[in-house]
């Protein structure tokens, strides 16, 4: 696939927006929630100002039928694919951004790099919109490619609205509205870049790639299951309260990481778009990580501790896959062993999973030396 710039990322603006109304016995926002809020508001402006732009179309500009003024549309064109699409990528890398940034608690949440995220998000949305219309204007629209082309960047601007009030800090949202929102960002991205003759990977690919990962999040509902099984025989009140958030903590982690996968296949050759699915699995790695130590201090059971081990076995098993078939799309042409940082990281993360668990013999190491060339052929760069 040819490699796109991404979008730059411009600070997060730092407006404050007093006098929201708060939901139940919420807490006042913080001085960072305020921040996020008035960057939330100037970035859902732009959203808004972008949609109305994208309501009528543009003129084509004054050009004859002869062979310069045809090549300078057609270099037009293929210009203003080349940026759309790098556009198209930021905005799904941002929106995958924002999913994994959120994914903790409020107390945790970083609202600076959420902000960032957003403003991406927004400006490159802005950009998008303008090019767009260009397109539009340029597409021989005998077959009407130039208005679904529209249509559907309407849509695209419309999601990215549903996803910015899904983060309001005023607004608390169920986690599920901020997924299912990010999801109908990359629905509504891959549907642009189609009309655009600009789809990028195949049906196949991609529908395999939604596969590997929800089986991932299959696993960790087995996982969740076994660990349950140990919180009902824990007879600490306290360690049995801590399985059972490390279990609800590992299947939201997956379903992030299902809703991330939807949001950047569209745009999975830009290097960022798959940092952002690595670091989606990194937080299912660690919540498989914390479960599996809530499930060892709250019992001593031998055979259900055995159970959650090798359901814990099989999520990692299920999210190598998953990262095999990004880094297999994305590696070609790239040297063998280049990302030896990415290649410790992740091994040092898999193996502590399986120490924690006690000894997984061989099924451990198979599970390490895979990873481990998972990473070494991966084009991502993983801190």
């Amino acid at each position: 696939p040819r490699p796109y710039n991404m979008g730059t990322m411009p600070s997060a603006q730092q407006q404050v927006t007093t006098g929201q109304m708060h939901r139940g016995h919420m807490p006042p926002l913080s001085l960072a929630q305020q921040a996020l809020m008035g960057t939330i508001n100037s970035s859902m402006q732009a959203v808004q100002q972008a949609q109305a732009d994208l309501g009528y179309a543009d003129n084509p500009p004054p050009l004859g039928h002869d062979l310069a003024s045809r090549a300078w549309v057609q270099n037009k064109v293929d210009e203003s694919k080349h940026e759309i699409h790098s556009q198209v990528g930021a905005i799904t890398a941002g929106t995958a951004s924002v999913v994994n940034l959120t994914a903790g608690e409020p107390t945790e949440t970083d609202y600076s790099a959420v902000g960032c995220a957003i403003t991406t998000i927004s400006s490159n949305l802005t950009e998008m919109s303008k090019g767009v219309k260009l397109l539009s204007a340029l597409m021989d629209d005998d077959v009407g490619s130039g208005h679904k082309l529209m249509g559907a960047a309407r849509m695209l601007a419309g999601a990215v609205s549903d996803l910015l009030r899904s983060v309001e800090p005023a607004a608390a949202e169920p986690r599920q509205t901020v997924l299912t929102a990010a999801g109908s960002i990359g629905q509504a991205s891959g549907d642009l870049l189609r009309h655009m003759g600009e789809g990028e990977i195949d049906e196949k690919f991609q529908e395999t790639l939604m596969n590997l990962a929800k089986a991932v999040a299959n696993a960790a509902a087995m996982l969740v299951l076994k660990a349950k099984n140990v919180a009902q025989v824990a007879e600490d009140t306290v360690l049995q309260n801590q399985v059972i958030a490390a279990a609800t903590q590992c299947a939201l982690s997956t379903s992030q990481l299902v809703a991330c996968t939807k949001v950047v296949s569209p745009t999975i050759s830009s290097p960022v778009c798959q940092e952002q699915l690595v670091e989606a699995g990194k937080l299912v790695d660690r919540s498989v990580e914390t479960c599996v130590k809530a499930c060892r201090s709250a019992s001593d059971d031998g055979e259900l501790l055995k159970q959650v081990s090798a359901a814990a076995g099989v999520v990692g098993q299920a999210l190598s896959d998953l990262l095999q078939h990004v880094r297999h799309y994305a590696s070609c042409g790239e040297p063998i062993g280049r990302y030896d940082q990415a290649t410790d990281t992740i091994m040092n993360v898999t193996e502590n999973i399986f120490t924690s668990m006690g000894d997984a013999g061989e099924c451990k190491k198979r599970h390490v030396l895979q990873v481990g060339r998972l990473a070494s052929n991966s084009p991502v760069q993983i801190r």
